[in-house]
């Protein structure tokens, strides 16, 4: 199968470093507005938090442990750049040594 490198797709899991939830949240309207021109321009398939270990119950605050994306890029270092960009890597949020970025290819949506 040979895959259009404008269509090729990134699934990142990105972490967060330790004790950064503050931060996380303080700067967490930031990150999602920057995200809208990589959505507009499709360049951003997916984008959502992980959590500890479950889903927030409704009037606690969510424990956050990192971030989960689909990125339409042609290359891996494109990804990379594009998350380096972001503020919650600008921030000191996210853990970039420690992210996955996986090759994938959705064929369902």
């Amino acid at each position: 199968m040979n895959i259009e490198p404008s269509k090729r797709e990134w699934l990142c899991i990105i972490p967060d470093k330790p004790d950064r939830l503050a931060k996380r949240l303080e700067i967490r309207q930031t990150h999602l507005a920057n995200l809208k021109p990589l959505l507009e321009a499709k360049k951003l398939a997916f984008g959502g938090p992980m959590f500890h270990d479950a889903h927030p119950v409704a009037g606690q605050a969510p424990q956050f442990k990192g971030s989960t994306m689909i990125f339409r890029a042609a290359t891996e270092a494109e990804v990379r750049e594009t998350l380096r960009n972001d503020i919650y890597a600008t921030s000191d949020v996210w853990d970039l040594e420690n992210t996955q970025i996986i090759p994938v290819l959705n064929v369902i949506s």
